[in-house]
């Protein structure tokens, strides 16, 4: 993949959470990939797994396209979904360069629910770097949203499937971002969480005997929204309050529990930290010190009326094979109105590794970070 070396970077801050960075100086997309963790193993384990993802989107195989345009093909070919019809891979952003009669690349997915053979615009799968071989007029806005790697191919499917998911109900819980209102309505009860996410609630201890103010909110649409899928989303708020040269940072994730949620949210969020703190990323631009303290003060003022227990849980089912794990989520998925979904499955950078991405039409993608 070019990684030339995992870097242990839990040192440069406080917060005893393992983050580990992938370095890949000839990456295009990113040349350092973070991962984080309670464990060492855990943080670079997710960090070189994220790397792989890149990889493989960076990585075209000509020989894998059909080229010519959707009106061409329909008929020849099979099912195709459009530029359009991409979803969790991708926004149409430039809707003069498509049309039923622009040629481009197209590749092979199969279905998840019927398992036949779907195909789907390249350029919402790839990112080719320069001199790589061309998918045609690219009109979608490409997003590593929806990619998994994992030696188990159900696994990458799963984590595939519940970051597309993540990223939606997200887009719809808070189509503004973080508003007052979701601060007071969504903010969970620590009691609750003692009893509900013991994991969860430890490692905010920990974090706020470290001067942190960690502040926990249930992000799951509510049942009556449009696309709501009843997968648990937890949101994490980390707080410096010895107000450090990183004010502020916040997570997101998606599980099958809503402990799981909940805890990959929070690792997240201290992850985030120390993004800012090493400097690797050009992609992340400075806090605003004035905001983060306005939000900051409105989360201590708020009275938690939250309960962990109105947050979805699988239970027992999240306990199972992953492929059982992965109908599961797709069964939800088409309960809450998402039909069609497809995965491609991208080359891999070694033997006995699995990279897969995923397509969801009518998903959306918050821009959350």
């Amino acid at each position: 993949m070019g990684v030339t070396r995992v870097a242990r970077v839990t040192g440069l801050d406080r917060t005893g959470v393992e983050v580990a960075c992938a370095v890949r100086p000839g990456g295009h997309v990113l040349q350092v990939c973070n991962g984080k963790g309670l464990s060492y193993d855990d943080a670079a384990w997710g960090a070189l797994l994220e790397t792989a993802e890149l990889w493989a989107a960076e990585t075209v195989v000509p020989d894998a396209f059909v080229w010519g345009s959707r009106a061409e093909l329909e008929g020849h070919l099979g099912e195709l979904w459009g530029a359009d019809e991409l979803g969790s891979a991708g926004a149409l952003v430039a809707p003069r360069l498509w049309s039923p009669h622009v040629r481009c690349a197209w590749l092979e997915a199969w279905n998840l629910s019927s398992g036949e053979p779907v195909w789907v615009p390249a350029q919402g799968v790839h990112v080719p770097p320069a001199g790589s071989p061309g998918v045609g007029p690219v009109a979608v806005a490409w997003t590593s949203n929806g990619s998994g790697a994992h030696p188990d191919a159900r696994r990458a499917l799963l984590h595939a499937l519940l970051e597309a998911t993540e990223r939606d109900q997200l887009a719809r819980m808070m189509p503004e971002g973080w508003t007052e209102e979701v601060i007071q309505r969504r903010l969970l009860r620590t009691p609750e969480l003692r009893e509900r996410a013991p994991a969860v609630e430890a490692l905010a201890g920990a974090l706020r005997e470290r001067g942190f103010g960690v502040y926990l909110f249930d992000a799951t649409p509510a049942a009556r929204t449009r696309g709501a899928v009843g997968l648990p989303v937890g949101a994490a708020v980390l707080v410096d309050l010895e107000e450090g040269p990183v004010p502020l940072t916040a997570g997101y994730a998606c599980a099958l529990t809503r402990e799981a949620a909940l805890l990959k949210a929070l690792l997240e969020a201290a992850q985030s930290r120390l993004t800012d703190i090493h400097g690797a990323r050009e992609d992340v631009a400075a806090a605003d010190r004035e905001a983060a303290r306005g939000f900051a003060e409105a989360c201590a003022q708020v009275r938690p009326r939250r309960r962990a227990a109105d947050m979805p849980d699988l239970g027992a089912k999240a306990k199972g094979a992953a492929a059982g794990q992965v109908r599961q989520v797709l069964a939800l998925l088409r309960r809450a109105g998402f039909k069609r979904a497809a995965a491609v499955a991208l080359s891999s950078p070694v033997e006995g590794l699995h990279v897969q991405k995923v397509v969801v039409p009518g998903m959306r993608i918050s821009e959350l970070l």
